[in-house]
């Protein structure tokens, strides 16, 4: 008889129970780095029985290829229970017999029709209750009731995953994670995560709680307004250029320049200027605040994903000014975790706002993220503090005192 190889997978506490639950409807809600798909992988594989057919879910086709796709390959290969993999139908044939498809939940009516014996939500806060609803009644292959498990960072009192998963109906099992709880997380790498974010964020996204965040990202008592920045801090300019122009009843975006400072660790708000005009009134105000800020604090502009037209970096060095620096950011992710670093000094009283008119506004737009009309002051902003910040690369100069 040949020798049987014995593979020991370690989980935490949560996962454990999570692994053991024999509830139809499970979720498992935890911190950044908790093991969430981890877990809601091997659960898969571990509960997929002879021929039989599940499907994981991702909420887009990007997040499908780098998380559950590449969690199912890897541990599938490491158990030896991989048989047949097909990459282009995202396709995975287990050793016994069963079938796991991979799909992205962006288009929930595509999920109908599949009859399924178990069904896999990663990163299910980020879908939508449409798709929970249309994938629940796929549950029902060899005519039995299947399984659903999801797992997920949490996303507020008011979201579905909420209402589903931890409302108290004793038919779903709900276990909970923080990012402490993996052991195989650095506690200095958990430390640098959660000064990237105020506190109410770091109970949702490292302590894995169910919080409401509307008008939590910022508040108005977080900011100091001080009558000056010191002559000798870093600057730059910082330009959101709205995509569209403004017409007569509507509520469009704003275009947004702000002038940002640091020195010693204290960030200074020196001056925000923002107008709803055409493209050449725009690019008026553009040159008049560079020749404002003088030609030695650069300019950056964010360039959005399919931007175009006047608005581009080329035409303002050609056209506009030239003898400026002008730089263009192109900005990826959620606009609310680009903001969630610059959060973080706010609430720790790094931020200063230069006393101003402009000042009452945005303490009004801040305070409204994120539930407001608005958020392209802000935006400019976390732009600004970002370019700062990069590589500690001292982006601005030092004005001569």
């Amino acid at each position: 008889m040949s020798p049987v190889a014995t593979l020991t997978i370690q989980l935490h506490k949560a996962q454990a129970d999570f692994l053991d639950s024999n509830a139809k409807l499970r979720g498992f809600v935890g911190g950044r780095g908790a093991g969430k798909s981890f877990i809601g992988a091997y659960d898969l594989l571990r509960r997929a029985k002879p021929r039989r057919l599940y499907v994981a879910i991702e909420p887009t086709y990007t997040m499908l290829k780098d998380a559950a796709w590449r969690m199912l390959l890897m541990l599938g290969e490491r158990l030896h229970y991989i048989a047949n993999i097909n990459r282009s139908e995202l396709r995975i044939t287990l050793g016994n017999g069963a079938e796991i498809l991979c799909r992205s939940g962006d288009e929930p009516d595509r999920q109908r029709g599949i009859n399924a014996s178990g069904i896999w939500l990663d990163e299910a806060s980020q879908m939508t209750r449409e798709l929970y609803e249309v994938v629940i009644p796929s549950l029902r292959e060899g005519g039995e009731q299947g399984w659903l498990s999801a797992t997920f960072t949490p996303r507020g009192r008011s979201h579905w995953t909420y209402e589903v998963f931890a409302s108290g109906n004793p038919e779903v099992a709900l276990f909970h994670a923080t990012s402490l709880d993996n052991p195989f997380l650095s506690l200095s790498l958990i430390e640098t995560v959660r000064g990237q974010y105020t506190s109410l964020m770091a109970q949702q996204e490292i302590e894995g709680q169910f919080v409401d965040l509307a008008g939590g990202l910022f508040r108005r008592q977080w900011f100091t307004i001080v009558d000056a920045a010191p002559a000798d801090c870093r600057r730059v300019r910082y330009w959101d250029l709205a995509a569209t122009e403004a017409r007569q009843g509507s509520d469009p975006d704003w275009t947004v320049g702000v002038l940002l400072g640091v020195k010693d660790g204290i960030y200074y708000v020196i001056d925000v200027r923002r107008t709803r005009s055409t493209p050449r009134q725009v690019e008026a105000l553009v040159r008049q605040t560079a020749e404002l800020d003088g030609p030695l604090v650069p300019i950056w502009m964010e360039q959005e994903p399919g931007s175009s037209g006047v608005n581009t970096i080329d035409h303002y060095t050609r056209h506009v000014l030239s003898g400026y620096t002008f730089r263009p950011d192109r900005v990826t992710g959620n606009k609310l975790t680009r903001m969630h670093p610059l959060a973080a000094q706010v609430e720790a009283g790094n931020v200063r706002l230069v006393r101003a008119a402009w000042n009452s506004a945005y303490l009004d737009e801040a305070e409204a993220i994120p539930s407001g009309n608005h958020d392209d002051q802000i935006d400019a902003t976390a732009g600004a503090f970002t370019r700062l910040q990069v590589h500690g690369v001292p982006f601005g100069f030092v004005r001569e005192a």
